[in-house]
């Protein structure tokens, strides 16, 4: 087939199935509420060829920035430039907004073609659930907690998350750590493919994040989970050795100016997950 004959136009409902499947193809085992999930929370451009769909990809804005969540091409079909045209529609999209992903090895040569820059290793770590003991001074949050997550959250990111928090907080569990009354540290988990997804993780120390997820991961022994940090995490030897290995690196990367200013002592220590974007 010729590249002149593929159709590129916007991602809707009626192409989850496809993308879903195209997904199964590339290894990754995204549920079709996982992508209608992250639809929801932004936008995306898909390529088709003959009513067949061979490419898609999914991008989520946060104020002055975008982030790159999904893109997937027909493995029959790549080689045509056609991740490369999603890409460009992606950008055209985002206009002067910082533009950040989180980079396969085989993703890598395409985005720095396109002008993005590595910013640091985001390993994966994955494993099930051994025993692991609630730890104190960690517990659920309450819905009145949101507003106080959404801002530690902004301070740790310099980005407005509240529509992926609320996604979260819908979907899956949150737990805080408090201090004189007031949030100090969150983290959540939800469903996501075949997974349990910790994260993100936004603490004031090493400490309160490892706190923060022994409470998850002691409500979900047995469980298999996924968590992707941050390179600077201090979590990764913890994570080793109760079981949760590293089993793959992406890589960060940013195109364009960075925008967001983030607020001591608040940092982002897991990610909420590769196709939520850095941080």
């Amino acid at each position: 087939m010729r590249t002149t004959e593929i159709e590129f136009t916007e991602f809707r409902a009626e192409h989850l199935d496809e993308t879903q499947e195209l997904a199964a193809q590339a290894g990754w085992a995204n549920r079709k509420d996982d992508l209608s999930m992250l639809l929801g929370l932004g936008c995306g451009y898909v390529a088709i060829i003959n009513n067949h769909l061979v490419g898609s990809m999914c991008m989520t804005f946060f104020g002055e920035v975008a982030t790159i969540g999904l893109l997937v091409v027909d493995e029959k079909m790549r080689g045509q430039g056609i991740g490369g045209q999603l890409m460009k529609l992606a950008l055209e999209k985002a206009g002067k907004r910082e533009c950040r992903l989180i980079a396969t090895s085989d993703g890598k040569p395409l985005y720095r073609k396109l002008g993005f820059d590595q910013l640091e290793a985001a390993p994966t770590h994955r494993g099930v659930v051994a025993c692991v003991d609630a730890p104190d001074g960690a517990e659920w949050a309450t819905r009145d907690d949101l507003d106080q997550i959404s801002e530690i959250d902004r301070r740790a990111t310099g980005l407005d998350r509240r529509a992926l928090i609320s996604t979260l907080w819908n979907k899956g569990v949150v737990a805080v750590i408090r201090h004189a009354g007031k949030v100090v540290g969150y983290a959540a988990m939800l469903r996501y493919g075949s997974d349990e997804v910790a994260g993100p993780v936004i603490a004031c120390s090493t400490y309160q994040a490892r706190r923060l997820l022994s409470f998850l991961f002691s409500q979900r022994i047995g469980a298999l989970v996924r968590v992707v940090l941050r390179q600077q995490s201090g979590l990764a030897e913890w994570l080793n050795s109760i079981g949760i290995a590293e089993v793959s690196t992406g890589t960060a990367m940013r195109r364009g100016k960075a925008h967001a200013d983030t607020e001591a002592p608040f940092r982002t220590y897991v990610l909420a997950s590769s196709q939520f974007g850095f941080p």
